[in-house]
């Protein structure tokens, strides 16, 4: 038990003080997956707009595309439901994004993700109608995300998202 708990922290520290993406070097070294699992997917082979089937927890989900910025900015805003599962954003590199629920009808799960990893969730963000946008409340990355997914509120305890889970595109 100490020895796992001695690397934990190592692992931990590590990332902190080095700055490196330890997630998916750490699930690879107990699972053998190939890279191309845990490597930054190619957004090229994606159509903004389009549908895209994913896979985490081996449950299959359907995703609406987001990446251009015009539609990242846009999002889910002024749907009156969650189209398929829900949707996909992609981000040419890993950052420290912030999403807020601007024109939001309908509350929402969000699933942080870089290079395949699941970094952690953001449960149960609810709509704030009427709100000014300057006053809207934002939800920030648990860490440098190139991917986030956003599903119906309530999907990620349903699927048994949690950090460290592989998503499969």
């Amino acid at each position: 038990m100490k020895k796992f708990i001695f690397s934990f922290l190592l692992l931990f520290f590590m990332q902190i003080f080095l700055g490196t993406n330890l997630h998916a070097r750490t699930y690879n070294s107990y699972v053998s997956l190939p890279n191309s699992l845990i490597n930054k997917p190619d957004i090229n082979e994606y159509t903004d707009g389009g549908a895209l089937n994913a896979d985490i927890n081996g449950q299959n989900l359907k995703l609406v595309v987001a990446k251009k910025p015009e539609t990242v900015i846009k999002g889910l805003s002024w749907r009156k439901k969650i189209p398929f599962d829900g949707m996909i954003f992609f981000f040419d590199k890993p950052l420290k994004v912030s999403f807020w629920m601007r024109g939001m009808n309908f509350p929402l799960d969000i699933v942080w993700v870089r290079n395949n990893v699941i970094l952690g969730v953001t449960e149960n963000v609810k709509p704030e109608p009427g709100v000014p946008e300057e006053k809207l409340k934002t939800y920030p990355a648990t860490g440098e995300a190139n991917i986030v997914i956003e599903l119906s509120a309530g999907r990620v305890k349903e699927l048994k998202i949690k950090e460290g889970n592989i998503l499969i595109l």
